[in-house]
């Protein structure tokens, strides 16, 4: 398969591609709306970035690390690479930690094991970026919900290009308006009540753009913290230090949450991986080639 995404109204920089291996994303910037394309043999899908909120196909404000997405009305948007991230540490300081456990990798613990009632969560994404280069340094954030044959369909990859999924249980760059996305690297915002029943986990994974041609890898990031709040009260539940260790890789599945039997438990992985976004996607079973 070589999937290849139209973003057209994201705002990067004119004809510019992302390349994974053989997955291609195009993301020119062009004056029409924006869609989906994935080419043969996976039938076209197209998203109308101009529609209305309601509608589940429709991503209408997706920020992100390192770009941000918004409808055609509304086009003075401010493009940030993640290493120049300002973060609002009031906000931060909102979020009650002081009862987060902290866990470690291979540790699976229950997230249903603070509160019964827990479906709307936030992941929280933070990291500091090393790197001495010239050029920008952007982590990009994907989210696999994967079926219980360890597959991903196309529809079900959560990425910068398909922020939202079709059920609204999974959103990148989104924090049930709560405004804690100006306070970490990146967020995703979760309702797990909302998520399919086919679906048996949720890996997040972040990976490096460009890391080949800009001889970038994961040596340079440090200080890499997931964390799962309680957005209902603010508290955060669960935080794991993941990337230590890493050096040459340029994509990280950090975690993964999955069912088991009535409940939801988190597996902290840290697993790095070289070939990027690629090697992910033939992880969690999306073919590229």
């Amino acid at each position: 398969m070589n999937l290849n995404i139209n973003s057209e109204s994201k705002n990067m920089r004119n004809s510019q591609q992302k390349r994974y291996g053989n997955l291609v994303v195009d993301t020119t910037v062009k004056e029409e709306k924006g869609f989906i394309d994935l080419k043969e043999p996976i039938k076209v899908i197209q998203r109308n970035f101009s529609g209305s909120q309601q509608n589940s196909n429709t991503p209408l404000s997706v920020d992100t690390n390192s770009q941000s997405y918004r409808t055609q009305s509304n086009k003075s948007v401010q493009n940030m690479s993640t290493a120049r991230k300002i973060k609002d540490t009031s906000l931060k300081n909102s979020v009650n930690a002081n009862t987060s456990t902290s866990i470690m990798r291979g540790q699976k613990v229950s997230i249903n094991s603070k509160t019964q009632s827990l479906s709307k969560l936030l992941i929280a994404l933070e990291w500091d970026i090393n790197y001495e280069g010239s050029g920008e340094f952007d982590l990009d954030t994907s989210i696999f919900m994967v079926d219980g044959n360890n597959n991903t369909a196309e529809q079900d990859f959560i990425f910068y290009g398909n922020p939202k999924s079709r059920d609204n249980g999974v959103f990148i760059g989104e924090d049930h308006n709560s405004a804690l996305k100006r306070a970490y690297d990146n967020v995703v915002q979760l309702d797990l009540n909302r998520i399919p029943a086919y679906i048996e986990k949720l890996a997040f994974t972040v990976t490096i753009y460009d890391s080949d041609k800009r001889r970038q890898s994961f040596r340079e990031v440090s200080n890499g913290y997931f964390r799962i709040i309680d957005i209902q009260s603010k508290k955060e539940l669960f935080n794991y230090k993941f990337g230590d260790g890493l050096t040459n890789e340029t994509a990280i599945v950090i975690a993964e949450l999955y069912r088991h039997k009535s409940e939801w438990k988190i597996n902290p992985i840290g697993n790095g991986f070289t070939g990027g976004l690629e090697a992910l996607c033939n992880n969690y079973g999306i073919e590229t080639e």
